[in-house]
């Protein structure tokens, strides 16, 4: 049921990111948006999703400063918790995926409490011309996406990579059965055609496994 609430949640967060887009271009055309600012705007979709639902979800925890480079925020209802972790991939580079992980992990470790919880990392990223940045779908997903030839109409030749986030994540944080997606809510103006060099990731994983293994 979580996930697919969260589901729900994300693809209305994608009209978000294409309104935002229209209205701030080309700020957030050029440099995708702020971790804070992105985590922010997730939980009140989410929110207003459990609450459409009948759902008491309330944001009960969030970063006191905006310009926390990473931030966790918590989502609580009367059965569980959801933690949001907002990284942006404004590189691609090994050491900004090394980021991603550790505040995960350190995530993972901080729960504490008898309700059922759920993890929710969100990132985006542009396409540049460096083989680490068409690399990051095959890394997020632990695969290539199954429509590469869409980015090869676009001008992106995907890259294979060695390493992937599910299985760094299994070995690290001990987090399995998780649902990487990939997503591209930004639209071309006139045509309407997909803008698949803006990558919107989402990563979801039950905790409870987790939880328990440390306890």
């Amino acid at each position: 049921m979580v996930r697919d609430l969260l589901s729900v949640s994300i693809n209305q967060f994608q009209s978000d990111c294409l309104q935002l887009c229209e209205h701030h271009y080309p700020t957030v055309h050029n440099r995708g948006m702020r971790e804070y600012h992105m985590g922010k705007a997730l939980c009140r979709r989410i929110i207003s999703t459990m609450k459409q639902a009948d759902i008491n979800a309330t944001l009960v925890k969030s970063p006191s400063e905006e310009n926390q480079e990473q931030p966790v925020f918590t989502i609580e209802t009367p059965h569980f918790y959801i933690l949001v972790i907002a990284h942006r991939l404004d590189s691609a580079n090994l050491g900004r995926r090394e980021a991603l992980l550790q505040s995960i992990s350190a995530a993972c470790k901080q729960t504490d409490t008898d309700k059922p919880q759920h993890l929710l990392v969100i990132s985006d990223h542009w396409f540049d011309r460096s083989k680490a940045s068409k690399e990051i779908p095959a890394w997020w997903l632990g695969h290539l996406p199954a429509n590469s030839d869409e980015y090869i109409a676009d001008g992106i030749r995907l890259q294979d990579c060695a390493h992937s986030l599910p299985k760094s994540l299994e070995q690290k944080c001990a987090l399995s059965g998780g649902f990487h997606e990939v997503h591209h809510p930004l639209k071309r103006h006139g045509n309407g055609k997909v803008v698949h060099r803006y990558l919107l990731l989402t990563a979801y994983y039950p905790l409870n496994h987790v939880i328990s293994s440390q306890q």
